[in-house]
């Protein structure tokens, strides 16, 4: 099984043409103060996936030391796709986090309780202009 992830400012699922429309693909978000809330949508990419076999997905939210600041619940996954494709599954997630310093965030894809993936974003600190 393979894994991949894409950080954006939004995502829609497009159920006509089954697929996801992307946003902006973030890979920094300046903020303009602390704690400061981000919005941000995760793309989910599994494939290469037992074909009649459950998964469970999460993503933890750790700071470059490595401590949890956020966790999504478990969510049960499994193929989607047609028997003449990769069997696979792609599943937005939103997420609400509170940012209480600045620098690389890690979103980490945990399947079956092993990181798949992993995803870096780097958070800063706009700089306040002085009038």
């Amino acid at each position: 099984m393979n894994a991949q992830l894409l950080v954006c400012d939004q995502i829609t699922n497009n159920t006509l043409l089954g697929g996801h429309a992307l946003g902006t693909v973030l890979n920094q978000v300046s903020i303009p103060a602390l704690p400061f809330v981000i919005e941000m949508h995760v793309l989910i990419k599994l494939f290469d996936l037992p074909r009649d076999e459950f998964v469970d997905t999460a993503l933890i939210i750790t700071n470059s030391s490595g401590e949890i600041i956020d966790r999504t619940p478990a969510s049960v996954l499994r193929n989607y796709r047609a028997e003449d494709q990769v069997p696979g599954v792609d599943q937005d997630v939103s997420i609400h986090l509170i940012v209480t310093e600045p620098g690389i965030i890690y979103i980490r894809c945990m399947v079956n309780g092993e990181e798949a993936a992993w995803y870096p974003l780097t958070i800063r600190l706009q700089e306040q202009k002085v009038s």
